[in-house]
C-alpha cells in the first residue's frame, strides 16, 4: 500500500468502495438539513441573483457554497486579514503573470513564495473592508478565482440587506460551518487521520514556496472537498448523462515514474502514447477506448474544451485530490460544460506532496458508473 502522506479513501482496505457509500449517504443527509435550516437565506440569495440578472443554482449549489465561505473563514480568518494593500495588488497580478507566460512560472512562484512567506510576519492591519472584502482579496492572492467570484456574490448579498439580516446570515453560515465540523469528523475523519500529522511535520517547511497556503489545508478542508464534489456531481449529473462524448482528464501523478515520457501534446490536453504498460494513464487510455471515451492530461486551462469542435457536446469527468476536485466543477459550469468529479484515493505529486513523486490511483469502478448512461441520440 502506498505511503499516505495526507488522506487516503481506504486507509484500512484494497479498494475505496465503502468511502463511496459512505460519502453518498453523508452527503445527502447534510444537504437535506442544512437546507431546511438556511431555508430563509437560500430564498433571499435566489431573489438576489434574479434582481442581478445573474444564472440561478440549485439549493444544493448554494448550501455548500455558504458552507464554503464559513469554513474558510473559520480556518484562514487570521491569515486574509494579514495582507497589507500592496500585497493585495500584487499577488492576483503575479497569479495572471504565471498563467499568461508559463515560461516564466518558475521565477513567479519564487517570488509568489517570498511574499507569502513575509506576510506571516505580519500583524494584522486596521482594515475598513469587511471580512468578506478581505476573504475575497486572499482568494484572489492565491489564484482562487472562481470562489472569490462566487463568495463576491454572497459578499453582496449579506452586505446589500437590512442589519438584521445580514447578522443571520453570517451567524447562520458559521452554525453551518461548526456543525459540519463535527459531523465530518465523525463520519469522513478516519480517511483523513494523517492530515494532522502532515500540518505539523511537513507543511512548515513549504512557508516560502508559492503552494504554501494549498498544502496547509486542515482536515476541516478535505472534508468539505469530499462534499464539494459528491453534491456537484449529484447537480450536474442530469446535463452530463445528455452529452454524446465523454472525456476522463487525469493528473500527471497518475502516469508512472518515467523521464521520457513520450505522451503527446493536443489541443485538449497531453495525449498518453502507450509507452509503458504499468503506467495507469496507459492503462485508463486502453480502457476508453473499449467503453468509448478519451483520456487526457488535465490541461491548464479548460476554455480549450468550449472552444473545441464538440463544444456543446463534451461531458468531462476530471480526476483529481479532494482539495481540487471540485474547484474543477466550478470551472467547467462557468463554461456550460457538464463535468463530474471522482477523487484520487491519495496525494502523491512532486509538486506538492513528495519530492519524487508517488504515482497515484483512483476506483476505476466509480470512475466507470460515473461514465455509464445514455447518449444523447
Amino acid at each position: 500500500m502506498p505511503r499516505i502522506i495526507t488522506y487516503s479513501l481506504h486507509p484500512q482496505s484494497s479498494d475505496s468502495d465503502e468511502y463511496y457509500e459512505t460519502i453518498a449517504i453523508f452527503a445527502e443527509k447534510w444537504a437535506t438539513k442544512s437546507k431546511q435550516q438556511t431555508a430563509n437565506i437560500l430564498s433571499g440569495f435566489h431573489r438576489h441573483l434574479q434582481t442581478r440578472a445573474l444564472p440561478d443554482r440549485s439549493d444544493d449549489e448554494l448550501v455548500f457554497e455558504l458552507l464554503t465561505l464559513a469554513v474558510i473563514i473559520l480556518e484562514h480568518g487570521h491569515e486574509f486579514d494579514r495582507l497589507t494593500t500592496s500585497e493585495k495588488w500584487f499577488l492576483p497580478r503575479l497569479v495572471q503573470a504565471q498563467n499568461q507566460w508559463p515560461i516564466f512560472e518558475p521565477v513567479i512562484k519564487v517570488l509568489r513564495g517570498l511574499i507569502n512567506g513575509l506576510s506571516r510576519n505580519q500583524r494584522p492591519t486596521e482594515q475598513k473592508e469587511t471580512v468578506l472584502d478581505n476573504l475575497i482579496a486572499w482568494l484572489n492572492a492565491n489564484g482562487e478565482t472562481t470562489k472569490a467570484d462566487r463568495i463576491s456574490q454572497w459578499r453582496d448579498f449579506i452586505y446589500d440587506g437590512d442589519i438584521e439580516a445580514t447578522e443571520e446570515a453570517i451567524k447562520s453560515s458559521i452554525l453551518l460551518a461548526k456543525e459540519f465540523s463535527k459531523e465530518s469528523t465523525q463520519i469522513l475523519g478516519k480517511y483523513t487521520e494523517i492530515v494532522e500529522q502532515f500540518l505539523v511535520t511537513s507543511a512548515p517547511k513549504h512557508r516560502w514556496q508559492y503552494d504554501h497556503s494549498f498544502v496547509k489545508k486542515t482536515r476541516l478542508e478535505y472534508h468539505l472537498g469530499m462534499l464539494g464534489t459528491e453534491l456537484l456531481n449529484k447537480v450536474q449529473r442530469g446535463s452530463f448523462l445528455t452529452t454524446d462524448h465523454r472525456v476522463v482528464f487525469v493528473p500527471p501523478c497518475m502516469s508512472a515514474p518515467i523521464e521520457n515520457c513520450k505522451a503527446i501534446e493536443t489541443a485538449m490536453g497531453v495525449k498518453c502514447a502507450a509507452c509503458t504498460p504499468s503506467c495507469r494513464v496507459n492503462q485508463l487510455t486502453k480502457l476508453g477506448i473499449k467503453k468509448g471515451f478519451e483520456v487526457f492530461m488535465i490541461p491548464d486551462d479548460f476554455r480549450s474544451l468550449s472552444s473545441g469542435s464538440k463544444a456543446g457536446k463534451i461531458g468531462v469527468v476530471g480526476i483529481s485530490c479532494a482539495l481540487t476536485n471540485w474547484n474543477g466543477g466550478w470551472d467547467t459550469s462557468i463554461l456550460g460544460i457538464p463535468a463530474q468529479g471522482v477523487l484520487l484515493d491519495y496525494v502523491g505529486c512532486k509538486f506538492h506532496w513528495d519530492k519524487n513523486g508517488i504515482p497515484t490511483d483512483t476506483n476505476i469502478r466509480k470512475l466507470l458508473s460515473i461514465i455509464e448512461g445514455k447518449a444523447k441520440d
